[in-house]
């Protein structure tokens, strides 16, 4: 089964979000931006990070409709239909820190790295064994636009460096996981250039 991984790149395009209405798919964060361009949503909205000025645009994301996975220590400020993602501690931590795993520690999806990698584990674990990805850029950038829309940032992103860096790592512990485990999962890239290379390559309009 195929599910779409959506990320907030500057290639994200509405566009491309309107080829794949009705399949799954998968977005975080200020995805709800986009939504005015597209009758596009995500059939699984998440949100990983623990920074607490987060919360208002989080809440805006929160829809009946859509199964909405949002990390436990925003229990007490979050209300709506919420399922919550049992914190690991990962998500704390940078690339180059000890405590990081070098690969997914399922069942419980490691929250290392961004949501998009959680995404990715959860998407596995709802049984999906072919993803695609899209708006994954890895192209972020200090006190610059790095996401689809100019009223994404706001001002608590961290540094270019380590948001980088600890995106591709996520990737390598998909990667790790799937070779080590065995498991047959496909990865496939549809994203509009950027920096990821770790899976390969395909064009969107192929797979819709």
């Amino acid at each position: 089964m195929r599910a779409f991984i959506i990320g907030n790149g500057k290639s994200l395009l509405s566009k491309d979000l309107d080829l794949i209405v009705g399949q799954p798919s998968y977005a975080c964060n200020r995805i709800n931006l986009i939504y005015p361009l597209t009758e596009w949503r995500p059939s699984v909205y998440c949100h990983v990070e623990s920074f607490a000025p987060n919360v208002p645009y989080i809440q805006q994301n929160i829809d009946s409709r859509i199964t909405c996975w949002i990390g436990e220590h925003f229990e007490k400020e979050i209300t709506g239909n919420v399922k919550w993602i049992k914190d690991c501690h990962h998500h704390l931590y940078n690339f180059d820190s000890p405590e990081v795993p070098d690969e997914w520690h399922m069942p419980q999806p490691c929250t290392f790295g961004g949501t998009v990698n959680y995404m990715m584990q959860r998407a596995v674990l709802d049984g999906f064994d072919e993803l695609i990805l899209l708006g994954c850029d890895l192209e972020y950038r200090d006190r610059k636009p790095s996401h689809f829309d100019k009223n994404y940032e706001h001002g608590g992103e961290q540094p270019a460096f380590y948001a980088s860096r600890n995106a591709f790592y996520g990737h390598v512990q998909g990667i790790n996981w799937i070779r080590r485990k065995g498991k047959n999962v496909r990865i496939y890239n549809a994203t509009r250039g950027g920096l990821l290379e770790l899976w390969p390559r395909v064009e969107l309009a192929d797979y819709v």
